[in-house]
């Protein structure tokens, strides 16, 4: 197979080392693209929003002071799935419900900081949380739902 100019190897191989140099020069506006479909890569995920419960709210100022320094208990529910999370200083103890197999990640404004996988009973244990908002995504071979951000 012989193609114009390429009578050698030597000048093909040099043809074909200037088109992939070409290649590498990705225009920005690619490149923000890509960027911005890779945002949009988790839309269909469900929000959970804090809709049942949060400790911190259901008590007064004094109590409050006491809860800070004790356990935080959370409930985020989505239709037809709950997570109950309880945050201490030793790290996050939770339960989805109903149970099914699947993973829970630990997610900040900087991204995954922990994930682990659910138990039979729907149960996982984290490591403390960084301070600052957080939230949770729970994935499933058939969904992935993420709570609503939440400073612990």
């Amino acid at each position: 197979m012989s193609g114009p100019g390429w009578e050698s190897d030597e000048v093909l191989l040099r043809e074909l080392t200037e088109a992939l140099a070409e290649a590498r020069d990705l225009p920005p506006e690619f490149a923000e693209a890509g960027r911005a479909a890779y945002t949009w890569r988790t839309v269909d995920a469900e929000l959970m929003l804090l809709t049942s419960y949060d400790s911190i709210l259901d008590t007064d100022l004094a109590a409050r002071a006491r809860a800070a320094l004790t356990a935080r208990q959370l409930v985020f529910d989505a239709e037809g799935i709950s997570v109950q999370v309880e945050v201490t200083e030793a790290g996050v103890a939770g339960q989805v419900l109903p149970t099914f197999p699947g993973r829970v990640v630990l997610l900040t404004a900087n991204g995954p900081v922990e994930d682990t996988d659910l138990d039979e009973l729907g149960c996982f244990l984290l490591g403390p949380p960084p301070p600052g908002p957080v939230r949770f995504r729970i994935e499933t071979d058939n969904t992935t739902v993420v709570t609503d951000w939440v400073c612990v």
